[in-house]
Formats: C-alpha cells, sequence, structure tokens
C-alpha cells in the first residue's frame, strides 16, 4: 500500500515528531505522544479540497474535541485520520477509492489556532495509542501494512462483540458475519467476547 498527499500542495508547517513540550497550544494535546507531534500539518484555506490518501473503508465520521470534524479510513491494520474539516463528504461504513474528495479542510477542533489539516497515520497492530501513531512517508510502500491483523479483546472500557467490533473496523454492524466466519466462530454478534480473545480482523 502506498500513501498519497492528501492535498495539492505538499507544503508542511509542522513535521511528524515536532517537540511541542514548550508550546502552550499543542502541548496538552500531544502529552499522550511525549508531547511530540503526532502527525504532520498542510498549512491550507479553509474549503480546499482533502483527498482520500489510499483506498478503504471510513471507520471514523465525527466531531472531536481536539482534532474537530475528523474522517478515519482504513486498509488492513492501517488508518489514516484527516483532522480539522470544515465539511465531511463520506459516512461511516462507505468505501472510499484513492484520490476521492473526502471532506474540506477547516479550523475546527480546540488544537486548530490556525487553519490546517492535520493528517495522521495509526497502526492498529500496535497495542497502545502513543505506539500506534508513525510518520508518514508519501509516495512511499507502507512497510509494516498486513491486510488482516490480530485483535485482543479488552473489555475494561466496553463489552466487546462482534458488532462492536464491526462498528470499529467497518464503520457499522453489518460486517460482523465476515469477522465471524474469518475466526471460525459460532456465536451470534451480540454475544460478548472473553477477555484476551484473539480476533482475526479482516480487510474491508
Amino acid at each position: 500500500m502506498i500513501i498519497r498527499y492528501p492535498v495539492k500542495d505538499h507544503t508542511i508547517s509542522q513535521p511528524f515528531g515536532r517537540d511541542a513540550s514548550n508550546d502552550p497550544i499543542y502541548k496538552e494535546f500531544y502529552a499522550t505522544f511525549d508531547y511530540k507531534h503526532c502527525g504532520v500539518d498542510f498549512p491550507i484555506a479553509v474549503g480546499t479540497e482533502i483527498s482520500a490518501s489510499f483506498t478503504g473503508v471510513v471507520v471514523r465520521c465525527e466531531n472531536h474535541v481536539g482534532m474537530g470534524n475528523v474522517v478515519g479510513v482504513r486498509n488492513g491494520n492501517i488508518v489514516s485520520l484527516y483532522a480539522h474539516l470544515s465539511k465531511i463528504t463520506m459516512q461511516l461504513g462507505e468505501i472510499v477509492n484513492e484520490g476521492v474528495l473526502i471532506g474540506y479542510s477547516g479550523c475546527t477542533g480546540e488544537a486548530c489556532p490556525t487553519p490546517h489539516l492535520h493528517f495522521e497515520l495509526r497502526d492498529l497492530t500496535k497495542p497502545t495509542l502513543k505506539e500506534m501513531v508513525f510518520e508518514p512517508r508519501f509516495d512511499e510502500e507502507v512497510s509494516q501494512w498486513v491486510s488482516t491483523f490480530k485483535y485482543i479483546v479488552n473489555n475494561k472500557n466496553s463489552k466487546k462483540t462482534l458488532k462492536s467490533l464491526s462498528k470499529m473496523y467497518f464503520g457499522n454492524e453489518n460486517k460482523w458475519e465476515l469477522i465471524k466466519a474469518v475466526n471460525d466462530y459460532s456465536f451470534d454478534g451480540d454475544c460478548v467476547l472473553e477477555d484476551s480473545l484473539t480476533v482475526m480482523i479482516p480487510n474491508f
């Protein structure tokens, strides 16, 4: 899988890993990441077209306190996030092709003092959010990409079912039977999964 630029203007104002430990605006938002910038920022005007960096399924389409209007697209174990949008043109569960319009840039969310697109990549095979984020290398193959990956059930914050995993990784509950088939389970989509159970998550 290759990561393409989500905007035509490739100018980057904040690179991945920038130290924000003394930044009065960004510091608190990057505390989880040891105060390092967890993506790359493109300083573009409000209303600029944002396109999908790779083909995938929309798994996030929401308003976040820091990131504002954000879209997340998954392909295998990799999720791309597009944050601070003024308008979203996608819906959860929708399959999008590389280069397709997914929204328009804006300045939404508390971590957006000036208009820009925050672009972020996460590897879902990693155990913590801090470990998930990695540096985008545009127009290059993603070395850690895998089509199918393992999810270890953790019911600490919420009870996991095949339906809830389907919503998490496919944007809706309708794909739970696909997860069931891949794992050869006999139980239905509403059954609470056992802690520490290994579930194989297939691609879209």
